[in-house]
């Protein structure tokens, strides 16, 4: 029994001994663990005071240091000094990596403001271009106007100093057709009458002229007629031209001009004759003749003269067709108003002149159409008086009754003219 109890005895003991020295272990590993959760309290609590001061100098310095363009330090995390506490953590890497994204960012910001801001600049630029090109254009049309008023308000002026002078002239060398008439008729039979018909026949060159620009000036011939054959017409422009005893002209009395067609006719014959004539060699004769069709009569000019080049003769056209038309202003120190005044007067009294080259001399054809509407019958005409036995005289001289329809040239004498 003794041995019993010594023996559990022992075994409590050895059970005691073996908790002692448990206990003791486990207390020594709790107080190592609680050593060691101290150390890393500790350690956590400078990491994060070491975090909290390196934000705060991220925040303070660092990313208004980006934000700005500069760089508070050197290194790639662009002078972030990150405290020793946190090397080796997480933390520590991506704080280094905030200076550089901060930067990134800033970076994509102003790239994006850039570009903003260029949109804003070119779509400003282009407004303003805009706008300029809009006042530029305005101040161009504006400037246009006005040089188109002042240049027709000089054209005006110019238009009516050519038809004062033009009218006066016209009224001059009317007043000395008058005058020769006068003594035409006192001097029929003696020597003085050659010189009275040369002076008259010079007179109704210069009514030809300043007629023809007063035409230019946007003038109206004055002059009415009657019913009148185209013979007639002719001999009455031929009287009113140099060199007319060059023009050969069949007998025409069966087509006779209405009487409000007459003088247009007239002038723009004399002013074609006088161009067939100064253009032709001077003992070449200038042929007029006369073709009938089923609307019009053909009056035709034909000269033996150097024949119109190409582009001399599309110009011509151009004119006569109306399509170029010349201000006075514009014709020149020496201006060619023959063609221009027989357009002016074609489109005025309803008929038409057509030039062509080359005619069967080698000259340039003109051809004046007279519609239907312009022509009236035979009977219509006015009658010719002209006493046989003595050379024709001027219109002027003629008593206003037979003027209209003036007579041939005959020897000594010339064709009768008219204002």
């Amino acid at each position: 029994m003794t041995e019993l109890i010594l023996t559990v005895t022992a075994l409590f003991a050895v059970a005691a001994v073996g908790a002692a020295w448990r206990f003791r272990r486990t207390g020594e590993q709790a107080r190592r663990r609680a050593d060691q959760l101290r150390e890393h309290a500790d350690r956590l609590t400078l990491q994060l005071v070491a975090a909290e001061q390196c934000v705060g100098h991220l925040s303070a310095t660092v990313v208004p240091a980006a934000a700005k363009g500069g760089q508070s330090g050197t290194g790639p995390d662009g002078g972030l000094m990150v405290p020793a506490a946190l090397d080796g953590t997480p933390l520590a890497e991506r704080l280094r990596a905030v200076p550089g994204a901060v930067a990134s960012a800033v970076e994509a910001v102003r790239i994006q403001e850039r570009a903003a801001a260029d949109r804003i600049a070119a779509n400003t630029a282009d407004r303003v271009r805009q706008d300029a090109e809009q006042q530029i254009t305005q101040l161009r049309q504006d400037t246009e106007r006005q040089i188109e008023q002042v240049r027709q308000e000089s054209v005006g002026v110019a238009r009516a100093a050519v038809r004062g002078f033009a009218n006066n002239v016209v009224a001059r060398a009317a007043r000395l057709g008058r005058t020769v008439s006068q003594g035409v008729r006192r001097h029929i039979s003696d020597e003085a009458y050659a010189t009275l018909v040369e002076i008259d026949h010079l007179a109704q060159q210069m009514l030809l002229t300043s007629s023809g620009y007063a035409v230019l000036a946007g003038d109206k011939l004055s002059r009415r007629w009657p019913a009148t054959t185209l013979t007639d017409i002719v001999r009455a422009a031929m009287g009113r031209i140099e060199g007319y005893e060059r023009i050969k002209h069949p007998e025409m009395g069966a087509v006779v001009v209405e009487g409000r067609a007459v003088e247009g006719v007239v002038h723009a014959v004399a002013v074609l004759l006088d161009n067939a004539l100064r253009y032709s060699p001077p003992a070449a004769s200038v042929h007029v003749s006369l073709e009938q069709g089923h609307h019009a009569c053909f009056l035709i000019l034909d000269d033996a003269g150097l024949r119109m080049d190409d582009e001399r003769l599309l110009w011509a056209s151009d004119v006569m067709s109306g399509e170029q038309r010349d201000d006075i202003t514009r014709l020149g120190a020496h201006p060619q108003t023959g063609l221009r005044v027989a357009s002016l007067l074609a489109e005025s009294y309803g008929f038409r002149v057509e030039l062509t080259a080359p005619n069967i001399y080698q000259g340039t054809r003109a051809m004046v159409v007279l519609p239907k509407n312009l022509l009236v019958g035979p009977t219509a005409a006015h009658p010719v008086t002209q006493p046989a036995d003595r050379p024709a005289v001027p219109a002027s001289a003629q008593p206003e009754a037979v003027s209209a329809a003036p007579s041939a040239a005959v020897p000594g004498g010339a064709p009768s003219g008219l204002v």
